[in-house]
């Protein structure tokens, strides 16, 4: 027999940008079993492994009344034969979910982190890289699979509305994670504190990041049902008075919608500082993941270049803050078919993020300005972004500033 290796952990390295909770694991299982344990006429394919079942039971008894085939690699999972071929995978769980227009992975394993509630994980759903996740699944398992992975082959036919709604239940609970992982570390740093002005700091600490969770989530409904009306609007016929009015007013949603979501942004950068050791190329690719929906809803390309692969020591909300700020501005600013790039470099301890783009140039009557509370040339805007960043950067000995800004390109420096 050929040497076997559990690869599968290759994947979390490779696709994991963070650290996750073990609430969010359990948020993203259920989200992503959803479709399937909800529509009996779902017909679909589930490979399971799971070392831990607890808080998941009446979850996996929907599962096994769906009409869902599962194979088991788990002897937690009553009513299924184990088909593993051997042990190989060690303390890495998994769920692969197969089916015509939806497919996901999920693959997790604790003993990626220290902290044992956190985890890396890889999580993708309608991915062409899920078929080289099912073949390693495959070659080590008991049973031959290959029947069932041709009855359950996926249809690559676009299902964007379907994708979107993922997309928006991921985000939340990624907001969710954040939220976790930013409690924890206060925790950490107030050990100890426990006179009655830190008890009603942190009481209202919570009551803000509860009201900004809530928010959110709604905003999330939002703006999903706001690209479903669109969707449908686009086979129904109206005059054209009407057509302008309802065009007008779902621009109005998605505009105060954005707005809003800016401002929970500005409040999540306003935290004591936290400085850790992070990787700066994915804290990086992790910022610029939130800015893309908005960058393909304006035709405008992110490009990451040169970004330097290596640990620093810095507050990983500030930076993101930062990056995802000057991204958003860029993107305003800039027509279809503009290029933002993001390059990364490190030098005489310190790691500089330079953020380019080729859309308008910022006049000089106002780029003394641009850091200033409460200055904005954008109809919604708050004024307080930028302002924000730069004051939350020096109190760890960074900065932001504006490079240089012509016909030609616009650039952005942070300096960590």
């Amino acid at each position: 027999m050929k040497n076997r290796f559990n690869t599968l952990k290759k994947f979390i390295y490779d696709n994991s940008e963070k650290e996750y909770h073990e609430k969010t694991v359990n948020g993203l299982f259920r989200a992503i079993l959803e479709p399937v344990i909800s529509n009996q006429k779902f017909e679909a394919c589930v490979l399971l492994r799971l070392l831990n079942t607890e808080g998941r039971e009446s979850l996996l008894k929907r599962l096994m009344f769906s009409g869902a085939e599962i194979v088991s690699f788990s002897s937690l999972i009553e009513g299924t034969e184990n088909s593993e071929l051997e042990n190989i995978w060690d303390t890495t769980e998994f769920m692969v979910v197969l089916g015509q227009r939806y497919t996901s992975v999920l693959i997790w394993d604790y003993s990626t982190c220290q902290n044992k509630d956190y985890t890396e994980l890889c999580l993708l759903y309608n991915s062409k890289k899920i078929a080289e996740i099912v073949k390693v699944i495959q070659d080590n398992s008991k049973k031959d699979l290959k029947n069932i992975l041709l009855k359950y082959s996926p249809d690559r036919r676009e299902n964007s509305i379907f994708n979107q709604s993922i997309r928006a239940l991921a985000d939340i609970l990624n907001d969710r994670n954040n939220e976790l992982l930013f409690s924890n570390a206060e925790k950490n740093n107030m050990a100890g504190i426990e006179d009655e002005v830190y008890k009603t700091a942190q009481a209202v600490s919570e009551n803000a990041k509860f009201t900004a969770h809530e928010i959110k989530n709604n905003l999330s409904v939002i703006n999903l049902y706001s690209r479903i009306i669109e969707k449908r609007l686009e086979n129904v016929s109206f005059d054209s008075e009407t057509k302008n009015s309802v065009t007008n007013a779902i621009n109005n949603i998605k505009k105060a919608s954005q707005t809003m979501s800016d401002l929970i942004n500005n409040l999540r950068c306003l935290s004591a500082p936290n400085v850790t050791e992070l990787n700066l190329k994915r804290t990086i690719l992790s910022s610029i993941l939130l800015c893309e929906e908005k960058a393909k809803s304006k035709g405008v390309e992110i490009i990451a270049d040169n970004l330097e692969d290596k640990v620093i020591s810095a507050d990983k909300t500030h930076i993101e803050c930062a990056v995802t700020n000057v991204i958003f501005n860029a993107i305003d600013a800039s027509k279809e078919g503009c290029k933002i790039v993001v390059t990364a470099r490190i030098e005489n301890n310190r790691a500089y993020i330079r953020i380019s783009n080729n859309g308008e140039k910022i006049p000089e009557d106002i780029k003394e300005k641009i850091f200033n509370l409460d200055f904005t040339t954008k109809e919604n805007g708050s004024g307080a972004g930028l302002y924000i960043c730069k004051k939350q950067l020096e109190a760890t000995g960074g900065d932001i500033r504006l490079v240089s800004s012509d016909e030609n390109e616009t650039v952005f420096e942070i300096k960590v």
